[in-house]
């Protein structure tokens, strides 16, 4: 049955939009959220006050050759001053309407659209947030006319990064040498990353290592279970956990698809929300025959030494 909008929109539910009233349809509904907010549920959170959020940014002297003469006078030099670092505030926000009667109804799934829509919204909230502070490449002050936009953890890491020579091939491939390189320039900046977030096709590329004879792939006769992920990675700078992340957005290249991979210090980063703007459920003011429901959340990100951090691009993912 085509939808029926509500009078002055086009966005409402109303009881002939929906195709899974109480018919012959079984009473369950499946909601299958595969997206893992990984970077989000990994670095710290924290709260701010302003739409422009600033903080220090500091790093220590190389180590040195430091002998000094008995006695001798103390000299002092110049203090270094910390850096500021800087983000921006970005407002996201979901709107939906329930008319009276699709609330009223019998439904097949759920008792009400109202709560259902809600928890619905508040994942898909949940994933747009991840994918700005994964994504966006630069800050966007709010003003007129202008959504404000935080930058993204891959407009941040601009110092140890590896791209192919900035090269799209579809030889481009991720290897435990690339990883290890970039982990041993991160530890030069005093990083300690322990995190790679890595999408599908990245993943399985490093459960497939196989360099310098390393096995990845266990068998267990006695369960019938072969086990084929590489889920850890013990390097000669640290152990490192590899985890799955459907967030990250892929270049075209030539009818190809190809990916960015970071690999982070998770205590370098902290999302910021707006004090009292929270991720916030609100039921707007009624107009009509339907109940109106907001949801809202402000936030930035803070990268305290990108120089911690590392981003392997241009990997090859697969054809367009």
């Amino acid at each position: 049955m085509a939808a029926t909008p509500l009078s002055g929109t086009t966005t409402s539910v109303t009881s002939g939009a929906s195709d899974t009233q109480r018919e012959e349809l079984a009473d369950v509904i499946n909601n299958i959220d595969k997206e893992r907010n990984v970077f989000t549920a990994s670095i710290k959170k924290g709260t701010c006050l302003t739409k422009y959020v600033e903080w220090p940014e500091d790093e220590d002297a190389d180590a040195a050759d430091n002998a000094q003469l008995e006695g001798a006078d103390a000299e002092f030099t110049e203090l270094s001053m910390p850096s500021v670092g800087a983000n921006r505030l970005q407002l996201s926000a979901k709107w939906f309407m329930v008319s009276d009667i699709q609330e009223a109804i019998d439904k097949a799934g759920r008792k009400s659209d109202i709560a259902y829509n809600i928890k619905k919204k508040l994942r898909e909230m949940a994933r747009d947030r991840e994918y700005a502070i994964l994504n966006n490449t630069s800050a966007v002050a709010m003003a007129a006319g202008t959504a404000g936009k935080c930058k993204g953890l891959k407009g941040w890491i601009t110092t140890n990064t590896y791209d192919f020579s900035a090269s799209y091939a579809t030889s481009n491939l991720v290897t435990f040498d690339i990883i290890n390189d970039e982990l041993e320039a991160c530890q030069e900046d005093y990083g300690e990353p322990s995190l790679i977030l890595a999408p599908p096709k990245q993943k399985r590329k490093i459960s497939d290592f196989d360099q310098n004879s390393r096995i990845t792939i266990n068998a267990d006769a006695s369960e019938k279970k072969i086990l084929a992920a590489v889920d850890i990675l013990e390097t000669d700078f640290g152990v490192v956990k590899v985890k799955l992340c459907y967030n990250l957005t892929q270049a075209t290249s030539s009818s190809n698809l190809y990916d960015f991979m970071p690999i982070i210090d998770p205590d370098g980063w902290e999302l910021c929300t707006l004090k009292g703007h929270g991720v916030k459920v609100e039921k707007l003011a009624r107009t009509g025959l339907a109940q109106k429901v907001q949801i809202s959340t402000a936030f930035t990100l803070k990268c305290m030494n990108q120089k911690r951090n590392a981003l392997v691009s241009k990997l090859y993912a697969k054809a367009a």
